[in-house]
Formats: C-alpha cells, structure tokens, sequence
C-alpha cells in the first residue's frame, strides 16, 4: 500500500458521489482507503520500531471506521432505510468487504514476495494484487445488486 495509491483511492471516491455509484461499490473502496490510511498512520506512529504493534492498528482502524461512520450517520447519509446486501447497510457492507479483500490481498503480496526471496512476481504486483479483487469485486456488486 503505496502513499500515492492511498491518495489515488481518495480522490476517485471523491468522484464516486458525484457519479452517483452505488455505495456498496464506493464503500470498497473506502474500506480499502481506512485500511491503508490506518497502515500508514500506524508506521508514521512507531517509525523508530523494527516490529509495529499488531494491536495498535487495530485500534487505529477502529478509529478511523468510526471517524468516517460518524459524520456519515450525522448527515444521514447511512439510515435504516437505506439499501441493504444480505441485511447490512450498503456502505457498511461495502467497507467491511473493502477492508477484509484489502487485507487478504496484501498478505498474499507478502507471502510471494517472502517466497520469492523479496523480488515480485510481476512489475507494480504491490498495487496490482491489492486493487484487482477491488475492481472483481465492485463488478461483481454491480451485476448482482445494482442493476
């Protein structure tokens, strides 16, 4: 999780409102933009540490869910009459999907590159491996519940 993919991301959900995409789809999005936001704050945080606090990121994470889900709930942009997948609120279900393929994919980019004795598979795999199942994904939401 590169900076300027983090800010990349930022800007292209700034977009996504104006474009009028579905929430479950900007949701992934954001999902993924807490994750590497919460990363990045997290090594900015313990920069002088070899290892990083497994457990401070989470709390960092859990900050930022509920520093983006305030301000949201507040402008009544999450209520309990908006669209729902499988019973959760669009955006939720778009943030928690976000973060948890976010996640996965970037251990999996670790675990190839550790396996590879640190050299990628493939040039730009860093960003590559993380935004694929985010672009599946918010195809995948789009045929199923948004058309």
């Amino acid at each position: 999780m590169c900076p300027i993919c983090t800010v990349g991301v930022a800007v292209c959900l700034g977009l996504s409102r104006w474009l009028r995409v579905d929430d479950a789809i900007s949701g992934l999005w954001i999902g993924a933009f807490i994750l590497a936001l919460s990363y990045w704050t997290n090594q900015w945080l313990f920069r002088k540490k070899e290892k990083k606090p497994l457990l401070a990121l989470i709390f960092i994470l859990i900050l930022y869910l509920v520093l983006t889900f305030l301000p949201l709930y507040q402008a009544k942009i999450i209520t309990a009459y908006s669209k729902t997948i499988l019973g959760i609120n669009n955006l939720i279900f778009g943030v928690g999907l976000g973060i948890i393929l976010t996640a996965i994919m970037v251990l999996i980019e670790k675990l190839v590159r550790k396996n590879r004795g640190g050299k990628a598979l493939f040039p730009y795999q860093k960003i590559v491996l993380p935004i694929l199942p985010l672009l599946f994904a918010s195809f995948i939401i789009y045929v199923k519940f948004c058309r």
